[in-house]
């Protein structure tokens, strides 16, 4: 019953966001380093993700860093190897922002391995979504599965959507945080990222705010993981 009424709410406030009138365009997000708010890190065009992606790796050893700072600017730009444990944290810079106007963030991954949409057996990883200082999980707490907010199945693309209420920052910032695990010890392999985050039209707003929807399911095509 309570999968039956959240298909519902979702429905309706997919309905009513097509229903609204039109919000300004998306903006992508940029990596950059937290200190300077200088962009960082590397992108290649993918076309599974119709677009310039954001290029990382998730650490097999146990070091952690920031993305496209650490390590001499490499750290999360390059494969390691190991069984996992360390975190990669990724900051991501939006602007211009409306300041004051609720706006819905949206990440598409390729080949995020997360419990559903896992290859190999026994590779997983996780992400976490937090504001710049990260002292907020704007998403509830370490996202290890499909479901819920991020939708995906085996296939290479996950889509997360995540409502994030009135921002008031210009430029804003978010944090992801990725670990992953392996139960033998391998290389890791490239992953991609689009970041965007849209305006929402007061009357949709209000809608996602009461309903709480979020997490829309996206099929692509299978990619394998070498490890």
């Amino acid at each position: 019953m309570r999968k039956f009424t959240t298909t519902i709410a979702a429905a309706i406030g997919a309905a009513m966001l097509l229903a609204a009138p039109s919000a300004s365009a998306g903006i992508i997000g940029v990596t950059v380093d937290p200190d300077d708010n200088s962009v960082v890190g590397q992108t290649e065009n993918r076309a599974a993700l119709g677009g310039e992606a954001v290029k990382y790796f998730i650490p097999l050893s146990d070091n952690s860093g920031t993305y496209g700072v650490d390590n001499g600017g490499n750290f999360g730009l390059q494969a390691d190897s190991g069984n996992g444990g360390g975190t990669l944290s990724m900051y991501l810079m939006f602007d211009p922002i409306n300041a004051g106007s609720q706006y819905i963030l949206e990440v598409l991954f390729e080949d995020l391995d997360l419990v559903g949409a896992n290859d190999p057996v026994g590779f997983l990883e996780s992400v976490e979504v937090l504001s710049a200082d990260g002292l907020t999980s704007l998403s509830g707490g370490v996202i290890t599965d499909i479901g819920g907010l991020i939708g995906g199945d085996a296939n290479t693309q996950q889509l997360l959507s995540l409502f994030l209420g009135a921002i008031t920052d210009d430029p804003f910032l978010v944090r992801l945080d990725f670990v992953a695990s392996f139960i033998n010890n391998g290389t890791n392999t490239a992953e991609y990222l689009i970041a965007e985050i849209t305006e929402v039209p007061l009357p949709a707003a209000v809608w996602l705010f009461f309903s709480g929807i979020a997490g829309l399911g996206f099929a692509g095509r299978n990619k394998k993981k070498t490890a």
